[in-house]
């Protein structure tokens, strides 16, 4: 299926004051462009039932798909397949252009202010932010955390995104959800203006938007799980021409750089600063009670001090784990990461947060934890190079299976199960590494520690990249 030739007759809005024809010229041929989007025979099944077949479609700047239908039909899918979300089950999507996502969750954090949540991925001018939320009515709330608005002001908040873009392809799911008549209003100006721009937009609506250049592409489920998805186009009475031009590739969305995907997770975490407190807290009781069990031996003590600071420190390392992705899976800021970025990068750049605000302070503390269990000062700088070798390696794992258990029901109760069994080998030889009367030396079980952190180190990120990709389709 394509989508018919657009009118020739139609012109672009007419201006108020009078547009000279000269002027209604230009405007025709500044829409005389390569298409922003092309899909050549996508096709999508879900569990042997064909939810998308046969559809093929071109958009050219100045047109707005919207796509209607039945809840199931298949619009989700299809907007998510041209985000690059989840894959065709066959076709190409080819996206010439940068586009911004916006999905049905507004991908906010409810304890920072408007501000903050609109600089997480990329610091804006104040100017130009201001400029934006004034457009949709929400400069007087820049400094306000987002848990204090409305639903609707939540959603004005996502569109002030694609203001902040200026990506010439706006992806919007549902994105009259919660508005009043005023915001659907502001929105469907917001959506002309940028069609008038040169922009383009595919948005999946229950709600009747009023905008110009409209083609409506109606999906009906099937009846049966054999059935194909059958779909109709309805064309626009007024849309701009268009020739035809061969498309020049270009990025289909701007990549995030690690440095700024780390700056994100750290900026978070430091939000939540009470998480990171309670975990030390939580490991320096934990050290402090197994010596008023053990009593005043100092040979027990140094004996089974560094096993015991061994596990204190992986226990303390999981605590963060469960809410390494899922966070952002509740309130659509990981469909948000995906779109800006790599599946693997977005697994890298937490698990480096984890270790720099678990794993690090851990190996920090050493000293201070030793003294519980009175251990010698020589051993002190083995014991932190061990420690700082097997807490990457358990930021490694842990980021890996945190993300093989995204989604997963009771995946609190997963993680240590399946973390803590592939840290056996580094826990052994970590704790070989404090100990003078394992027979071996130092040196060589520290080898070994670092073998198994250089093994986990490629393989893991790329396991979760994976898992995480899979999560989104």
């Amino acid at each position: 299926m394509a989508l018919p030739p657009p009118s020739t007759s139609s012109l672009l809005p007419e201006d108020d004051s009078g547009t000279s024809a000269a002027k209604t010229a230009a405007a025709l041929e500044a829409h005389h462009t390569a298409p922003l989007l092309e899909l050549q025979n996508i096709q999508l099944s879900r569990a042997g039932r064909n939810i998308l077949k046969n559809i093929s479609l071109t958009l050219h700047p100045g047109e707005c798909l919207i796509l209607t239908g039945p809840n199931g039909s298949g619009k989700s899918s299809l907007l998510r397949m041209i985000a690059h979300l989840c894959p065709p089950s066959d076709g190409s999507v080819q996206c010439y252009s940068p586009f911004e996502w916006l999905g049905p969750d507004n991908a906010l954090k409810p304890t920072l202010t408007v501000e903050q949540n609109l600089c997480l991925l990329k610091d804006y001018p104040l100017t130009e932010l201001h400029t934006a939320l004034n457009t949709l009515k929400l400069a007087r709330f820049i400094n306000t955390p987002i848990r204090l608005l409305s639903l609707g002001q939540k959603r004005r908040v996502a569109f002030t995104r694609l203001l902040l873009s200026k990506a010439p392809l706006w992806l919007l799911d549902e994105p009259a959800n919660g508005l009043d008549a005023q915001s659907r209003s502001l929105l469907e100006s917001l959506i002309s203006q940028h069609l008038q721009k040169g922009g383009a937009v595919v948005m999946a609506s229950h709600t009747p938007l009023n905008t110009p250049y409209s083609y409506i592409l109606t999906f009906t489920p099937p009846e049966t799980p054999t059935l194909p998805t059958t779909t109709h186009i309805i064309p626009p009475t007024n849309t701009p021409h268009h020739s035809s031009h061969s498309a020049t590739s270009h990025p289909s969305s701007s990549l995030l750089p690690l440095t700024a995907l780390i700056k994100r997770e750290l900026f978070l975490t430091l939000r939540h600063g009470a998480e990171t407190l309670a975990a030390m807290l939580f490991l320096l009781i934990c050290s402090a009670l197994f010596p008023l069990a053990l009593g005043p031996n100092d040979i027990l003590l140094q004996q089974a001090g560094g096993g015991i600071l061994w596990v204190c420190a992986l226990l303390t390392c999981l605590l963060p784990l469960e809410r390494l992705y899922n966070a952002d899976a509740d309130d659509g800021s990981l469909e948000l990461l995906h779109v800006h970025s790599s599946a693997m990068p977005i697994a890298l750049g937490k698990i480096i947060t984890h270790w720099l605000v678990s794993g690090l302070p851990i190996v920090l503390l050493t000293p201070l934890l030793s003294l519980f269990f009175h251990l010698s000062t020589n051993i002190i700088p083995t014991f932190m190079l061990s420690l700082t070798l097997g807490s990457m390696t358990l930021s490694l794992i842990g980021g890996m299976t945190a993300a093989l258990t995204l989604g997963a029901r009771r995946n609190s109760l997963l993680l240590p199960i399946l973390t803590l069994p592939l840290m056996t080998p580094s826990l052994i030889f970590g704790v070989l590494t404090t100990t003078t009367t394992s027979g071996t030396s130092p040196a060589s079980n520290m080898s070994l520690l670092a073998a198994f952190f250089c093994l986990a180190l490629p393989i893991c990120p790329f396991l979760a990249g994976v898992a995480l990709k899979d999560a989104q389709h």
